[in-house]
């Protein structure tokens, strides 16, 4: 569904306007009917990206010599089958640089005596399961083993390994070698690609590790290439913008190759699915978020990203894997809860399904695996009915402050906006520079963007058409950070606080933003912006000023220095539909959590969003999201509390019911029935000032509601 066409279909639901207390539900109205909503009229997805996919990767060492000794095509199908499984990506190539068909590009891995990747391409293909095919890009050992003219060099001309931004192998350690597509290497590849696609007949070419190394690239041929191009190499933005037309060149000439021979594949490259990817997306006919909560990524990452991705145009799946923790973390299985609440929560964002397995080296599929899978496979089967080409329905967005330089894979300010927003039940989405900000009822510009010309534009012009406005910290400062780039704030700039050894600020909520706020003087967690407000402008919050700063000379306490008095220094400040805080209230809130913060942002929400589209009487453990699909709304409540039990391990182990919810959802008329999928049971409601109200009576983990017109 287009915008216009999505906009217009919201419109006629009145999800832009409305009010309504919850409140007035009672707990009367929560009995259940039996079964009495007929089955959906839509089986199966039209577009044809399957809910149900397997990622089956297959990187085996050459010094394993048994390989597919055990294959047996039929017991291979009938797992996936019987695992509720319709599409699997499956091996032509993977790190080590092995082949897994008759290549006569590269090495076929020696302990491999069958065509593999015919076989399971031609058995899933009679039982309907659709089979992508993957290849490695610039991960290759054998690639790099016999050419090291090939490979990446950072900055000091050394070799580089597997990630090392995020604190990868060293030199001695095992880890995976970088080759730079800029060398004679991305011949070597095409070619590999070219002979797939004309001996197969491949659903999809799935593209690994297209990635940038964190520095750039300074082999020769990328050096060479950045001088003729007038690209100064000792300039970190100079060498990622080289790199990203490396990337871009090498995504144009597989996909070309590819479709010489199969015009209608699918293709999928990973390695640049972030914020920003829009230059990509013309090489891309789906979108994957790989997002292994056990790994680096963390559960809010996936949070982030799948409110970014559902917006780009494109179908788009989540990635998860059985493992514990991250990729070939052989001999585990992730929880049965975690595997179902991972699944449900890409079907609440809008997405598809994708679980990562690694097969082992004889070719046997472990049956506990794909009972596991099978087990939350066959529920996701059965929510597909109310999740096929559903939409999610957003009123807040907020512009994400990720850049090219970011350590991580999402930046801190990020997390922290989605972080509130999901605890407080929000519905909103994640922006770029691209994004039509027309769209939302409110815009939150987090922490760090400051005002160029065509930013401010953009915000002048969303501010004309009625949108309300909350920056923070930086955000509104211009270029030079030396005052704010509009007067329409109403707030006088003087620099960063004063108190850096404190690490933070203390502030006091004043009338207008105090709601369920401690009355006492608060700390930031942040060193944040020292401004005032000027005449006509609300100072909703003050500064308060520290006894001295924290130094070696002199401290007290283990902490900040307590405060002293209070200043006429703003910490928040309202003029018209802006609201300005003056620390990174989003990122000292995704490093400390600190719940008042939280309730400060709310607060300042409220203003803002008066009639909310949705209230909800949940835990802020619980998540709550609403999509629009042919003509009815779909609410999805989740609670599966996620328990930090290792040191960087967030546990999902089980989950935690809920009892008697009360929802109430803004829409424009009263619906025709309100009921429980994908149980088709009856729920009884009322309709009072614009909201549809109802009580779902259990929601054991994950429970959808349907609200039809």
């Amino acid at each position: 569904m287009d915008s216009f066409t999505r906009r217009s279909f919201v419109k006629s639901l009145g999800l832009a306007a409305g009010v309504g207390s919850i409140a007035s539900v009672v707990e009367g109205q929560t009995e259940v009917s039996a079964p009495d909503v007929p089955e959906p009229s839509i089986a199966v997805d039209p577009k044809g990206l399957r809910f149900r996919q397997v990622h089956l990767d297959f990187h085996t060492s050459p010094l394993i010599t048994d390989v597919a000794v055990d294959f047996d095509a039929s017991a291979f199908v009938q797992t996936l089958k019987d695992a509720h499984v319709n599409s699997v990506n499956i091996f032509a190539k993977c790190h080590h640089g092995m082949a897994y068909y008759p290549s006569k590009v590269g090495p076929v891995h020696p302990g491999l005596k069958i065509d593999l990747l015919g076989e399971q391409i031609s058995a899933c293909h009679k039982a309907d399961i659709l089979t992508p095919v993957y290849m490695t890009v610039m991960w290759d050992q054998y690639a790099a083993e016999q050419h090291a003219d090939w490979r990446v060099l950072d900055e000091h001309g050394a070799f580089i390994l597997q990630n090392e931004a995020v604190g990868g192998a060293a030199s001695l350690e095992p880890g995976w070698k970088w080759l730079c597509p800029n060398t004679p290497y991305l011949d070597y590849i095409n070619a590999q690609a070219e002979e797939v696609a004309r001996n197969y007949d491949v659903d999809g070419f799935w593209f690994d590790i297209n990635l940038t190394p964190p520095n750039g690239c300074f082999c020769h041929y990328c050096m060479t290439e950045r001088e003729k191009l007038g690209l100064d190499s000792t300039k970190l933005d100079d060498r990622l913008k080289h790199f990203g037309m490396v990337v871009e060149r090498t995504m144009d000439r597989l996909e070309t190759t590819v479709r010489r021979y199969r015009p209608h594949v699918a293709t999928f490259f990973n390695g640049q699915v972030r914020v920003g990817m829009r230059r990509y997306l013309k090489h891309y006919t789906q979108i994957e978020v790989e997002s292994l909560p056990g790994g680096e990524w963390g559960y809010t990452h996936f949070a982030v990203m799948s409110r970014y991705m559902r917006n780009l145009g494109l179908q788009y799946l989540g990635m998860d894997a059985r493992f514990h923790r991250g990729w070939g973390d052989f001999g585990s299985l992730r929880n049965q809860a975690a595997l179902d609440y991972e699944c449900f929560r890409m079907l609440a964002q809008g997405a598809k399904c994708s679980l990562g397995d690694q097969m082992h080296p004889r070719g046997r599929l472990e049956k506990a695996v794909y009972d596991r899978i099978g087990s939350t496979y066959k529920k996701v089967e059965e929510k597909e009915p109310w999740c096929i080409g559903a939409q999610a329905v957003t009123e807040i967005g907020f512009l994400s402050t990720w850049k090219p330089t970011t350590q991580g894979a999402v930046a801190p300010s990020d997390a922290g906006v989605t972080n509130m927003l999901a605890e407080l039940h929000q519905q909103f989405d994640v922006l770029d520079r691209e994004s039509d900000f027309s769209r939302y009822k409110v815009l939150i510009l987090p922490d760090w963007h400051r005002f160029d010309e065509g930013l401010l534009r953009q915000v002048r012009s969303y501010l004309a058409g009625g949108g309300k406005l909350i920056l923070s910290h930086e955000s509104g400062l211009d270029m030079d950070g030396k005052q704010f780039a509009m007067e329409e704030m109403g707030v006088e700039y003087f620099g960063p606080s004063p108190y850096p050894g404190d690490r933070g600020d203390y502030f006091e909520a004043l009338e207008g933003v105090n709601e369920d706020i401690d009355p006492i003087v608060q700390f930031t967690y942040a060193r944040g912006s020292m401004v005032k407000a000027k005449p006509g402008t609300a100072q909703l919050a003050r500064f308060w000023k520290p006894y001295f700063d924290r130094t070696y000379e002199h401290f007290s306490s283990h902490h900040q220095t307590p405060w002293e008095e209070p200043t006429d220094y703003a910490t928040v400040a309202l003029r018209g539909n802006i609201v300005y805080v003056a620390f990174p209230i989003f990122e000292a809130y995704a490093n400390n959590a600190y719940y008042i913060h939280k309730l400060l942002v709310r607060n300042c929400l409220r203003r803002f969003l008066p009639r909310p589209l949705m209230k909800a009487e949940l835990p802020s453990t619980a998540e709550a999201t609403v999509t629009e699909q042919n003509g009815k709304c779909i609410v999805h409540l989740l609670n599966y509390p996620a328990i930090r039990r290792a040191p960087d391990l967030d546990i999902v182990e089980e989950a935690a019911p809920l009892a008697n919810v009360k929802i109430a959802l803004r829409m424009a008329k009263e619906p025709s029935r309100v009921y429980l999928a994908p149980q088709r049971q009856s729920l009884r409601f009322h309709f009072e000032d614009g909201y549809a109200h109802t009580v779902v009576p259990l929601v054991q983990g994950h429970q959808m509601v349907a609200f039809e017109i």
